[in-house]
């Protein structure tokens, strides 16, 4: 495909005007002001009212917890966990999590993802669906015990992690078999959080991650509580030190919430090269809090853009996610410009990518993959075409997005899904849930 006179958020997240790119395969191969000569059968986009941006990273997420959108309201995050989250996802078996997998895929696509990091169970059966879909994701078991001679070789969420490696370096995802480099379906070591595992539990994650060469996505400090909690159990250790004294930031972390972490907590995750995932809507729907992501950001931390689950959120919508981090940063700092468009777009794709270890991805290069969107900024609320990156953040709406491209494939054009069955999928998932809840 080649897109004709787009403009364009290039590779260092300034905005270009009649832009020519064109995609070969998985990938990008040409970007500049010029037409490139057109081979014969290529596919010629017309740019014009368009904006063509990477696309975006999801960088936490719960997408099988579409089933429980609007279901445990009201609650802070302890009593929305134990009393209502905890015993639906008991009743899950693989087939539920597989349909509502795809019933978020179909609202991560529309909504301009590419690719996201998932932290939940039947980790297998959430790859397939995810792959079917043609989207990208890192995929993790969320670990938990709270028994101190558990070993994490008997834990059925272990023994799934490293099934899937298998299956990932098989090539099964498309990624070259022995190694799976390239694979659009990653898997990390999952550890829930400090508050749901034992000491001897995390510095077996964080061994076994390590042997493994996978990266660690846990949950820190989401909320005030389980912050000072962890101090009282631990000699007053945060959970960032605490992780940090069991040997788990020997290992790239991604770190969702980070809303409590202390200044001591952002020297050593920077340190580690750790990532701070950013959950605005979550946080504030829970009642968790703002996370200082000015504060990150000028500390040098690497900051990810993540909407958690579809249940505390209540949608998995990133064009949402950035503009909700935006406002939030600026009102709570009293600093009109505390972050960036720039910025924030950057967070949402780039630094996004690379902490799925996706270095090809995430920007507008040659030789980059062609994980792209186009805006259409033919929409009354995307007028006058003044400053397009602040349109982007403050005013563009997900209904905006008129094409998603991930691995040079188009997956979403104009309002319909190219590699899911939308009727189907929304009649499974209804199905299971019912099912579900009548044995509540």
């Amino acid at each position: 495909m080649i897109f004709k006179n787009i403009k364009l958020i290039d590779k260092d997240f300034n905005v270009k005007k009649d832009m020519y790119v064109r995609t070969e395969g998985a990938f990008i191969t040409y970007v500049g002001d010029k037409a490139p000569e057109n081979a014969s059968g290529e596919e010629i986009y017309d740019g014009n009212n368009k904006l063509l941006m990477p696309s975006f990273y999801n960088t936490h997420c719960h997408v099988p917890m579409t089933y429980l959108r609007g279901y445990g309201e009201g609650l802070p995050l302890q009593r929305w966990l134990n009393e209502k989250i905890f015993p639906f996802e008991d009743k899950l078996d693989g087939e539920a999590v597989y349909w509502s997998t795809k019933l978020g895929a179909l609202e991560l696509i529309a909504s301009g993802s590419a690719s996201i990091s998932d932290m939940y169970f039947f980790i297998g059966d959430m790859a397939r669906a995810l792959d079917e879909c043609g989207m990208k994701a890192n995929i993790c078991h969320g670990i938990s015990s709270f028994d101190p001679e558990q070993k994490l070789s008997e834990l059925k969420g272990y023994k799934d992690t490293v099934e899937l490696d298998k299956l990932i370096k098989s090539g099964a995802f498309g990624g070259e078999k022995g190694s799976g480099k390239g694979s659009r379906i990653m898997v990390d070591m999952g550890l829930h959080a400090e508050y749901t595992s034992t000491e001897g539990l995390v510095r077996q994650v964080a061994e076994a991650a390590g042997k493994l060469g996978m990266d660690v996505h846990t949950h820190i400090s989401e909320t005030v509580s389980e912050h000072a909690e962890c101090k009282q159990r631990h000699n007053g250790m945060t959970p960032v030190k605490y992780f940090n004294e069991c040997g788990l930031f020997k290992n790239v972390v991604k770190a969702a919430h980070c809303v409590y972490i202390e200044p001591e907590d952002m020297d050593i995750m920077k340190a580690a090269g750790a990532y701070a995932i950013h959950n605005p809507s979550s946080n504030l729907k829970l009642g968790s809090g703002i996370a200082p992501v000015k504060t990150f950001m000028e500390k040098g931390l690497n900051v990810g853009i993540g909407t958690d689950g579809a249940s505390s959120n209540n949608n998995l919508n990133m064009m949402e996610e950035i503009h909700m981090a935006a406002m939030i940063a600026r009102g709570s700092t009293l600093d009109a410009n505390a972050v960036s468009d720039a910025a924030m777009l950057k967070a949402a794709s780039l630094t996004g990518a690379l902490s799925q270890g996706r270095a090809d991805c995430g920007r507008i290069e040659e030789g980059c993959r062609a994980d792209l969107i186009v805006i259409d900024l033919d929409r009354p609320h995307l007028r006058p075409d003044y400053d397009t990156s602040a349109n982007v953040v403050f005013s563009a709406q997900s209904s905006d997005i008129v094409l998603n491209m991930i691995d040079g494939k188009v997956v979403y054009k104009n309002g319909e899904y190219l590699t899911i069955d939308k009727e189907k999928v929304i009649a499974e998932t209804e199905a299971h849930f019912d099912k579900i809840l009548a044995q509540l």
